[in-house]
Order: C-alpha cells, then sequence, then structure tokens
C-alpha cells in the first residue's frame, strides 16, 4: 500500500491511468467467477446427468480462466513495479512471491478442478464408467427390480418403465449405489407414482435415497443397507458439505441427529451397516 500511494504521488496522472486500466481485470474475474456460479445453479437444475455434467464442465473453465487472468494480472503489476523501482532484487523477491502464489492456489485447484473436469467431460460426452442401472419389469407388471450401479441414463429407464407399467406398485432394490444426481431423479419418479420400497440383497449408498423415497419400505432378511459420507471427485470427503443431496434427503427423510453424525463418520470407502433395530427406529425402514 506503501508503494501504491508513493506512485500515485509521484505521477497521479499516470498512477489513475494504470488503475484504470487494471479496473477490467478484476472485473472479468469477478464476472467469470459469477459465471461459474450460474453454470453451477444450471448444473442442478438439469433433466438429466449428462447435461448436468456439460454445466459443471463449463464452470470449472470459468474458474480457471478467471485464475489465470488473476495470475497474468499479478505478473502485470510486478512488472509495472520493476519500472517504477529498477530494483532488480525488489522484483526477483516480488516475482517469486507472485509465481509461488500462482503456483500454489493453481496447483490446488487444479489437482481438485481437474480430477472433477476429466469425470465431467467424460459423462458430458457420454462416457461414464457407471453403467446405467439394469430395469426389470415382474410377469404380473406390478414389481420393478432394479439391479446395479446407478450410472448415467439409469433414471431415464426407470422413467420409461414406469410410464409402460403403471401398475406398479413396489420397487425392488439391489444396488452399491452411483450417480447421486441420478438417484436423486429416481427417488423423485417413486415418490411421484407412491410406490413402496424393498431392498434386497445389497442396498447402500446412493441406493439409499431410493429406499427412503419409498411410501413404506422393507427388506429382506439378509439385506445390507450401507451408509456412509458422500464421494466428490477431487475433493476430500471429510471437505464435502453438509448440503450435499445425500447428506440433505437424509435429514429430509427425518434421521436423527445422532444417525447422521455416524453417516458422516463413516469415509466414503467405508460403509457402516445399521442394526434391523437402528434401522426401524429411524423409520429408515416401515416395516
Amino acid at each position: 500500500m506503501k508503494q501504491a500511494t508513493s506512485m500515485a504521488m509521484e505521477a497521479p496522472g499516470a498512477a489513475a491511468g494504470q488503475a484504470r486500466g487494471l479496473g477490467l481485470r478484476p472485473a472479468g474475474a469477478l464476472l467469470l467467477w459469477g459465471l461459474a456460479g450460474l453454470a453451477d445453479q444450471a448444473a442442478d437444475a438439469a433433466p438429466n446427468l449428462r447435461s448436468s455434467a456439460a454445466w459443471q464442465v463449463a464452470g470449472l473453465a470459468c474458474m480457471l480462466l478467471s485464475l489465470l487472468g488473476c495470475a497474468l494480472g499479478l505478473w502485470r503489476i510486478a512488472g509495472q513495479l520493476e519500472d517504477r523501482r529498477r530494483g532488480q532484487a525488489g522484483l526477483a523477491l516480488k516475482a517469486a512471491i507472485v509465481v509461488l502464489g500462482i503456483a500454489a492456489a493453481g496447483g490446488v485447484m487444479f489437482r481438485h478442478l481437474g480430477e472433477q473436469a476429466l469425470e465431467m467431460g467424460r459423462i458430458a460426452l457420454g462416457d461414464d464408467p457407471l453403467a446405467a442401472v439394469q430395469v426389470q419389469l415382474d410377469a404380473n407388471g406390478q414389481v420393478l427390480r432394479l439391479h446395479g450401479l446407478l450410472g448415467a441414463g439409469s433414471a431415464e429407464r426407470v422413467h420409461r418403465a414406469l410410464q409402460m407399467a403403471p401398475s406398479v406398485r413396489l420397487v425392488r432394490l439391489d444396488s452399491a449405489g452411483g450417480r447421486v444426481f441420478e438417484a436423486q431423479l429416481i427417488a423423485n419418479e417413486i415418490r411421484r407414482y407412491a410406490l413402496d420400497t424393498y431392498a434386497e440383497g445389497l442396498c447402500a449408498s446412493a441406493c439409499t435415497m431410493l429406499l427412503l423415497a419409498g411410501r413404506g419400505r422393507g427388506a429382506a432378511e439378509d439385506a445390507r443397507i450401507g451408509f456412509h459420507r458422500p464421494q466428490f471427485a477431487g475433493i476430500d470427503d471429510e471437505q464435502v458439505s453438509d448440503a450435499h443431496a445425500l447428506l440433505r434427503s437424509y435429514r429430509d427423510a427425518g434421521l436423527g441427529a445422532d444417525f447422521l453424525a455416524r453417516v458422516r463418520a463413516t469415509r466414503s470407502d467405508a460403509m457402516w451397516y445399521p442394526a434391523r433395530s437402528e434401522l426401524r427406529r429411524q423409520r429408515v425402514l416401515t416395516h
């Protein structure tokens, strides 16, 4: 600040021009961050996972461009300080600070956002490594079975099946989880048709969102119903917000604070299988 004040006193006209010239760069960075926020909102409101992934990639691109713009702005400032001071030692120190700052911020962002961009990019291009869930309608037309992971396109399969079989009353679940976005859409379909849900085999992670969406909820005696905190590409799961859709769905279902705390304490690479008595006490199972 003292250096900036000194320069302004020495050449007020030049300093004012410099300030106006640099004023566009922060505005541009803020605009890019704003666009990233709008892209994030569009991703949440997207009708399917592929569209959501495309919006997320666009938002990440805006964030990275904003970082690049800030880096270039800092470098120009360092060059202007060199012109003013003509001090090589001072310039070297300022350049080192700028470079280290950019490297630190850029390294963190690229490590986290880069992994997200790669995963979301694959999904946006229709190359989700997780397969879509298998959907099977029983002969009587009243039971819909969902088996396998909840990859991109799972919700569309369920939507089409329910449209073709309006007499479905029960959804049987056997899934280790998958994409939370797809689970949200399927859960909405289950609530829309007021269907019952039944866990057979394994129902874990995002699959529990489907189970909890049922009007009546049951499970086979040997069923395993598993919970853990959500995982997000490029981010340590300890840093995932409580506003994450998976945790929010548990709160909306009325699960107790102690139960939610246990979920939060279970890493995404582990699984907690509550006792059947606990599942009934929390109304995860209603019968």
